[in-house]
């Protein structure tokens, strides 16, 4: 506890000096890699007898084609379903005989597994991970019942809420053709139509040591790792990695779609096109945001929500991919008729900071906040763990993180109204209005 209490301190304290060429100490980890291209990280932690070990394949919805979407993450509940050597629920029941969890995600960009053990059931984990990652059984009549799974899941948690599924609508509008013209779950008719034949080719293909990273965090040695990913992966092939490169066609004129829900509630939407996560424009991207309308201080809530009582809450939420990024910027207004007049009000503020800039005391703010998120994200392990390994993973750079602070440390207001001139403009969003369904 003393020990956090003192990283806790000195991150506050290196925060609000704001000295100039900030350094983050680089995460303390050990890394290897196998003949066959499997990557393996160590993160040590010796502060309890405990250890996770994840491994992060480079695929996700990104790379699915229209008329398979979805295949990423079904595939990824195939995954418990069993293997040649371990029937359905061994996994869970192994590792909860030795006091361990598991659990997996699936993304735009990415998909992991992982248990957290005790570290002495180390090569447990491994193991496993091991074994399902060339060893997959797909039975059909198991694929059949857990497609149906899916499927629930899809109807639950889009389907049923009215924002997400209009999201659905508005992606589909704004991207044509790659792979973001869906959600992660897959649109209803593919999932439908999905055969294990889809499932197999999609497993073998993306699933090998060369598409993916081992990495193990907690009371745990480098060489017991190294040792125990030699046994387990070492004979595993690489295979050729075949990625969906569809790009969309440079949008020339803004999109726009009503789309009409069970809501009593109307909400003003847009989506706008960004680069890939790791680009330099990232970071005055996001302070744009914030600047417009990621805090009760900023110019939309202040004006429409403070002072003209038009909205009940508006918000900004960025999508960091691989290989294009987006983001949607949304308001809700008391009523249907103030659509227009809320969406013209954010194009009246990026007019205005694109102009007149941002003053030094508004800059500062972004820039403060902006370093304490970025820095407080180092501030345990997991943390530490998940950041280095999603930005190699997705975009092969160790030291993102580090970039992202001198970033922020040079921003300044041009920064900012370059990036509303590139992103922020017409030509590059689709607008949507979501409103109640006619009866």
């Amino acid at each position: 506890m003393k020990k956090n209490l003192i990283l806790v301190l000195f991150f506050t304290l290196i925060i609000f000096t704001f000295s100039e060429n900030l350094q983050v100490p680089k995460p303390n980890y050990t890394s290897y890699e196998l003949e066959n291209g499997l990557k393996i990280y160590v993160f040590e932690d010796h502060s309890i007898p405990l250890a996770k070990v994840s491994v992060w394949y480079n695929v996700g919805s990104i790379d699915e084609f229209n008329g398979k979407t979805g295949l990423s993450h079904f595939l990824e509940h195939v995954m418990f379903l069993g293997t040649d050597s371990l029937n359905k629920q061994d996994i869970d029941i192994l590792l909860k005989s030795v006091g361990g969890t598991n659990n997996a995600q699936t993304s735009y960009d990415y998909t992991v597994y992982f248990e957290e053990i005790p570290s002495a059931k180390l090569e447990l984990a491994i193991a496993i991970e091991a074994d399902r990652m060339r060893n997959l059984k797909i039975d059909s009549e198991e694929f059949n019942r857990e497609r149906e799974v899916v499927k629930q899941e899809r109807r639950m948690n889009l389907e049923s809420n009215f924002f997400q599924s209009a999201l659905e609508d508005l992606q589909a509008t704004a991207f044509k053709y790659s792979g973001l013209n869906h959600q992660v779950i897959g649109w209803m008719d593919d999932l439908n139509n999905l055969t294990v034949e889809d499932m197999r080719n999609h497993y073998t293909t993306y699933y090998a040591p060369n598409n993916a990273i081992l990495s193990v965090s907690g009371d745990i040695y480098p060489e017991d790792v190294l040792t125990l990913a030699k046994k387990y992966f070492d004979d595993y092939k690489p295979q050729e990695i075949k990625r969906n490169t569809i790009k969309e066609p440079e949008q020339k004129s803004e999109n726009f779609i009503k789309i009409e829900k069970n809501t009593n509630i109307p909400v003003m939407v847009m989506l706008y096109k960004l680069p890939a996560g790791n680009s330099e424009d990232i970071i005055s991207i996001g302070s744009i945001m914030d600047i417009l309308v990621n805090s009760q201080n900023s110019r939309i809530n202040t004006r429409l929500k403070l002072k003209e009582n038009v909205i009940m809450e508006a918000g900004a939420l960025p999508f960091l991919i691989r290989n294009q990024s987006y983001a949607i910027l949304y308001a809700v207004p008391y009523n249907e008729s103030q659509l227009d007049y809320v969406k013209n009000a954010f194009d009246q503020e990026l007019e205005n900071i694109f102009k007149n800039g941002v003053n030094d005391e508004e800059l500062e703010i972004i820039k403060k906040n902006t370093l304490k998120s970025l820095i407080f994200s180092q501030k345990n392990i997991k943390n530490v763990e998940q950041i280095t390994i999603s930005n190699i993973l997705k975009y092969n750079d160790e030291n993102l993180l580090q970039k992202n602070i001198n970033i922020v440390e040079n921003l300044n207001s041009k920064d900012i109204e370059n990036s509303i001139k590139k992103y922020f403009v017409p030509n590059n969003r689709t607008v949507g209005y979501i409103v109640p369904k006619s009866k």
